[in-house]
């Protein structure tokens, strides 16, 4: 019987003396997919007044920053230009929308050792940043430089800025992959699916781009504007390239 015990304490310390290995991922994705995004204060607003709204369907396209390292925890950077009609016009003016966001953010793997051939999971939660900008352009221009330095202004361009969340759970795999020995570095190919929710929480007032001096910017802020709300739900698909690096430790806790 001691013997016995005497094997499997020399068996766990072997185990925890063996060499591991550790991969560290990062890439840059483009990303391509669908947005629901109503704006519906602004586009009520735009209605009453008798304007086209822009409708809440959009397709997206998009670009991002991925990186996990061994523990499973990574962070990511991403960003999406939407591609359906952001203009329309009247008889008086053309106008469009144009929403121009940033999300920064930490994901984490839910399993870990999955092979390249197996799918990942993982959530990801960001801060949501940028603007939501409304231009207007008078169709007969006052093309006068005497009246237009007097005052005779023949457009507007209002933005709002918008703070908030964007969360959503993906999956992604690893679809080709080259090691060089030598190096321990190699490339790596994925592709991903991601579906989300980006949570406005917080707006700034509407104010003038043109304003330059912040010692009169209240005197440029827009009094009974509607909010630009950007919060969306979505779904897209990314495909990315980028560089892994195998490292073998006999330390349990990986290096980050």
């Amino acid at each position: 019987m001691e013997k016995i015990l005497w094997l499997v304490f020399l068996f766990s310390i072997g185990t925890d003396l063996a060499a591991q290995e550790y991969l560290h991922f990062t890439d840059i994705y483009v990303s391509g997919g669908y947005r629901n995004q109503p704006y519906k204060a602004l586009n009520q607003r735009l209605q009453n007044a008798g304007y086209q709204d822009f409708g809440e369907h959009a397709g997206i396209v998009g670009i991002g920053i991925n990186h996990f390292n061994s523990s499973r925890w990574g962070f990511y950077t991403e960003s999406e230009l939407t591609l359906h009609k952001k203009r329309s016009s009247n008889e008086e003016v053309n106008y469009r929308y144009l929403p121009l966001h940033l999300t920064a953010g930490v994901q984490y793997k839910l399993f870990q050792d999955r092979s390249f051939s197996q799918w990942n999971y993982f959530p990801r939660i960001g801060v949501f940043y940028g603007t939501t900008s409304l231009d207007l352009l008078a169709n007969n221009l006052n093309r006068d430089f005497d009246d237009n330095i007097t005052g005779a202004m023949n457009s507007s361009f209002l933005y709002q800025r918008n703070y908030g969340l964007n969360i959503s759970i993906n999956a992604d795999k690893i679809i080709g992959a080259f090691l060089k020995p030598t190096t321990q570095v190699g490339i790596y190919s994925r592709f991903s699916l991601q579906a989300g929710y980006i949570w406005n929480i917080l707006n700034s007032r509407t104010k003038l781009r043109r304003n330059f001096n912040p010692d009169i910017r209240d005197d440029f802020a827009i009094r009974n504007s509607p909010t630009f709300d950007p919060s969306a739900f979505y779904i897209k698909a990314n495909i990315g390239l980028g560089k892994f690096k195998k490292t073998t430790k006999t330390e349990k806790e990986a290096d980050y």
